[in-house]
């Protein structure tokens, strides 16, 4: 059996990339494998910490604004990119340092080589591949193209960095993606083949119930037991277009569709009633720290005239 690393820029969390590492890390070693979680930011979980592979570090977060939006922080581009390479080495340091503690034989890198908003990682992690000759399933959740806006490199070395590394070609590197419209344009963009392992859901596990922990949940957030949840259950992160959750609860409490609610049963047979709402539940965490976005989105649904509750 194989010792292996899952590694993303954070783990511990309630985003996606952090939830779906879990079950990989479960369905791993219940098949008898050692699974270590390595990020740059640990949450709620034990594993190892490379403080630089975080995303949201500011010198992180400044060399992907001057790599992908304007470049003004730096004199020119070659003092990004010798930034660059001075970050891609530290972390490259404690990656190895990662690989020798638990005698790693597979590195899992979660999002490293595709979304780019780390390119000192992307570097790092390929260059320890071929340095250490260690194999690598690289799981791609999302890619830097599927932003909202796209991303579009400010200059040639930030090209070449991205052609080289989102992602990189090398035998020893196996590419999974989580559908099939990404696998064909992964190999339409770098000709890059991927094998396709979805998202899941464990149907076998344990149904979820109330328990001495949520059985105040409604309570806690201010909704009542009659009204009904439309639930958020995404970051609050711009290119999920969490305006459509708005127009769709505005568009549920006009008069004419509250009125079908009023005339039938709810799905458990309950009454919907004239005291009841719908009230929007935004369970996830704005990663904006401007929290630009966010002010946005509360301005919509002041405009809108509907209940919502932000319960980060």
């Amino acid at each position: 059996m194989t010792t292996i690393g899952i590694c993303h820029y954070k783990i511990g969390d309630t985003d996606g990339v952090s939830l779906e590492m879990e079950k990989w890390k479960v369905a791993l070693e219940r098949s008898g494998h050692t699974v270590h979680l390595c990020g740059g930011d640990l949450g709620k979980d034990e594993g190892f910490l490379i403080e630089e592979l975080y995303h949201h570090r500011e010198n992180i977060e400044r060399i992907h604004r001057n790599a992908f939006d304007r470049l003004t922080d730096y004199e020119s581009e070659a003092t990004l990119e010798r930034e660059i390479f001075e970050v891609a080495d530290r972390i490259e340091q404690g990656l190895c340092s990662f690989i020798d503690e638990f005698s790693l034989g597979l590195l899992i890198p979660n999002n490293i080589w595709s979304i780019g908003v780390n390119l000192p990682a992307a570097i790092a992690f390929a260059s320890v591949v071929r340095k250490r000759k260690i194999t690598a399933v690289a799981h791609h959740h999302d890619f830097h193209w599927e932003t909202f806006r796209g991303m579009t490199p400010t200059c040639a070395v930030v090209r070449r960095i991205a052609r080289e590394y989102l992602p990189p070609k090398d035998p020893l590197i196996t590419h999974v993606v989580i559908n099939s419209l990404v696998q064909a344009e992964l190999r339409q963009r770098s000709g890059v083949e991927s094998t396709i392992v979805p998202n899941v859901f464990d149907f076998a596990g344990e149904p979820w119930c109330i328990d001495d922990y949520n059985h105040d949940f409604r309570e806690a957030i201010g909704v009542n037991e009659n009204d009904i949840i439309v639930l958020q259950a995404t970051r609050i992160v711009e290119r999920k277009g969490i305006e459509l959750a708005i127009d769709f609860v505005e568009e549920l409490n006009e008069p004419s569709n509250i009125a079908k609610l009023q005339e039938g049963r709810l799905y458990d047979g309950r009454r919907f009633t004239q005291d009841d709402r719908v009230v929007l539940v935004l369970a996830g965490y704005s990663e904006d720290r401007t929290e630009n976005y966010l002010s946005r989105l509360k301005r919509k649904i002041e405009r809108a005239g509907i209940e919502a509750r932000f319960i980060a």
